[in-house]
């Protein structure tokens, strides 16, 4: 099986869902999401995650092709302190970035990224990005290269 070192985990919110579901290569990105997920060498499966509440808003991607690009986690306990979707996403992604590889991408629509980048959880992160639009496409695109380099070598 093959075995990828990504640079990043990935995390991702509702929001990002209904932006992957008016994309025309939606079926491709998620399958390239699957390979990503599973061929992971730190996190096999659980490389890419998205909290279940998110997985839950969204409704134009059937539930069991999202949950073959991301592993549907429920909420953290630590994660009930906080009110506003957009900071429980955020922390959740700073503290993923305790273990390897130390680095968490957000992704999410582009309407929302300003919301994130705004939100005063997410000043001063350096391992922690949000991302959205062709940027994520391209890091998607990235990873799946790896992927496919590896399974080639």
């Amino acid at each position: 099986m093959v075995a990828v070192k990504y640079s990043h985990r990935l995390i991702c919110d509702g929001s990002f869902c209904e932006w992957l579901h008016g994309q025309s290569q939606r079926e491709t990105i998620l399958s390239h999401l699957m390979h990503i997920k599973s061929s992971s060498k730190d996190w096999k499966k659980i490389h890419n995650l998205i909290l279940k509440p998110e997985a839950e808003s969204c409704e134009k991607i059937d539930q069991k092709y999202l949950g073959g690009a991301f592993k549907i986690m429920e909420e953290p306990q630590f994660l009930e302190n906080y009110q506003l979707r957009i900071t429980k996403n955020i922390i959740f992604g700073i503290d993923l970035t305790d273990e390897p590889p130390f680095k968490c991408y957000l992704l999410t629509s582009p309407e929302n990224e300003e919301k994130y980048k705004q939100n005063p959880h997410n000043q001063n992160i350096n391992n922690f990005q949000v991302i959205s639009g062709q940027k994520a496409l391209s890091i998607i695109q990235d990873f799946y290269r790896a992927f496919i380099s590896a399974r080639n070598f």
